[in-house]
């Protein structure tokens, strides 16, 4: 009688760890593992596309770079100085934001970049440098960034660039000298 327990329990333990999945678990499985890569997919096509960003704005490139932005994209800077604007909601309002910048600046590189992902595939947290030459003032404007970037469909939908604004007022001088066309 002991023996037969002990055969039967034996018999329990082992079907514990041979039990097969069931096709439900199996599928649970693979779209599991289908959304991971993904997201992974998804996540490689955005970081690369923050790296695009930076490359394009330093060519001075403002067509392709705009390219990269939502129709409703938004860039926040929620330190910008006094006369320069905290928010620039839609493409065409970062277009003309940015329309003077060509003939703005003289020299412009983005280096330290630094890209850290998030568990959100389309949110990322960077850090930069930013060494530009300002024309109009014969400053140099090097400052440190930490920003936010979301995107939707591969799109920037936010940045949200934080700065040290005294280093910009003293570089770029009055801070519509940023977007004022020369």
């Amino acid at each position: 009688m002991l023996m037969r327990q002990a055969l039967i329990s034996a018999t329990l333990i082992l079907s514990l760890f041979t039990i097969t999945p069931t096709k439900a678990t199996e599928t649970s499985v693979t779209t599991m593992a289908s959304a991971q890569t993904n997201a992974e997919a998804i996540r490689q096509k955005n970081e690369q596309t923050i790296r695009t960003y930076f490359e394009l704005l330093s060519q001075k490139r403002m067509d392709e770079w705009l390219k990269l932005w939502a129709d409703d994209g938004v860039q926040d800077m929620p330190y910008s100085p006094a006369g320069f604007p905290k928010r620039v909601e839609g493409k065409a309002a970062v277009a003309k934001h940015y329309s003077a910048l060509p003939t703005s600046v003289g020299r412009m590189v983005f280096p330290d970049l630094r890209i850290y992902p998030t568990t959100d595939p389309n949110t990322f947290f960077v850090e930069f440098r930013g060494e530009i030459e300002v024309l109009a003032t014969k400053k140099p404007y090097n400052n440190t960034y930490a920003g936010l970037f979301k995107f939707r469909d591969g799109k920037v939908v936010l940045f949200r660039e934080y700065y040290d604004p005294i280093v910009f007022q003293e570089a770029w001088g009055n801070p519509s000298g940023f977007t004022q066309q020369r």
